[in-house]
């Protein structure tokens, strides 16, 4: 891999995945360039407590820029010069609030990933790694979904439309340039500092309180539950890639969300309260990932079973608590 020096540039530093990439690097002795707009898909709060944790390290260097402005190219010309690879984490996610403001998600999936990608081409940036979803595959039944195979040419829902949008709108610009293409499709990734409108956190929460846990569906809706700190491992080893490349990063094993509750119950030792909802517009009944190719390329495979996942994030909630009941929590 051609890396001229330590440095990297991480769009999305004050999301889940960004955040835990930055401080991974950082801790490793790499410069981390983090970019993000601070915008309130969801609580605030909960990025500032991101932020705030990365600030400690000297190596780490904060720029709030939205990257849908068609000025954020030259901002980015700005405040970089010699990083060669730049991971595009900061995406706007969730399927069921894709429905409700289509517009923001094209912004911020579609036409953000086409500035950056027009940016790594100008600069010949090495690198550019461009974070994407398990969602473009839809409902896997019990195939394992494939890269480069599976891929829906009419994706189920607006997110995934932006999303596949933008790793499609980022393959032509850099066809024939310099700069590689990798891309990672993460499947339902979870642990501390997760967001709140995902099931876990929100489960862990109304846990807790005690408040009614709200399950849309039966509950047995299975999951390729992946740890974060899973994910971030495969992310490092992505960047040492010399060729564009996708990698699908999950988990070998699907839980429902009624084993997820299950599992919260037991590391809290309260009982849960669930109340099951009109399942949710476009919700899959599973997703399971087909591992072979990052096995075989990266020698990758996660392993960090969701008993031990669970109970790590229930611990990082319990030692946040006061924050973590201030937050909103999304029920849509």
């Amino acid at each position: 891999m051609f890396i001229v020096n330590n440095k990297v540039i991480i769009s999305g530093t004050a999301g889940f995945i960004g955040f835990h990439l930055a401080n991974k690097l950082l801790h490793a002795g790499y410069e981390v360039i983090g970019v993000d707009s601070l915008n309130d898909a969801y609580d605030v709060k909960l990025k500032s407590l991101r932020i705030g944790e990365l600030k400690n390290n000297e190596k780490y260097e904060f720029h709030q820029l939205d990257l849908s402005n068609p000025d954020s190219i030259s901002q980015l010309h700005e405040i970089n010069s010699d990083a060669q690879v730049f991971y595009h984490m900061a995406a706007r996610a969730g399927v069921r609030q894709s429905f409700l403001d289509p517009y923001s998600y094209v912004l911020d999936n579609t036409v953000a990933t086409t500035n950056v990608a027009n940016y790594c081409k100008l600069t010949e940036i090495s690198s550019l790694i461009l974070a994407s979803t398990s969602s473009i595959y839809g409902d896997s039944g019990e195939s394992l979904m494939r890269e480069n195979k599976d891929e829906r040419i009419q994706p189920p829902s607006v997110y995934a439309s932006t999303k596949l949008s933008g790793e499609i709108l980022a393959k032509t610009i850099l066809d024939e340039s310099n700069t590689k293409v990798l891309i990672p499709r993460f499947f339902t990734v979870y642990g501390p500092y997760g967001r709140p409108d995902m099931s876990i956190l929100r489960f862990i929460h109304w846990i807790i309180n005690k408040e009614e846990v709200q399950v849309f569906g039966d509950g047995e809706q299975r999951r390729s539950f992946t740890y974060v700190d899973d994910v971030v491992s495969a992310l490092v080893k992505v960047m040492s890639h010399t060729s564009s490349d996708t990698f699908n990063i999950g988990s070998n094993n699907t839980v429902t969300l009624n084993r997820v509750i299950e599992l919260i119950e037991k590391s809290t030792g309260i009982n849960s309260i669930v109340v099951n909802k009109e399942r949710a517009m476009k919700d899959p009944d599973v997703v399971k990932p087909d591992l072979s190719h990052i096995k075989q390329t990266l020698d990758w495979e996660p392993t960090t079973l969701i008993e031990d996942g669970i109970e790590k994030t229930v611990e990082w909630y319990l030692e946040n608590l006061e924050l973590l009941k201030s937050l909103t929590y999304i029920k849509k």
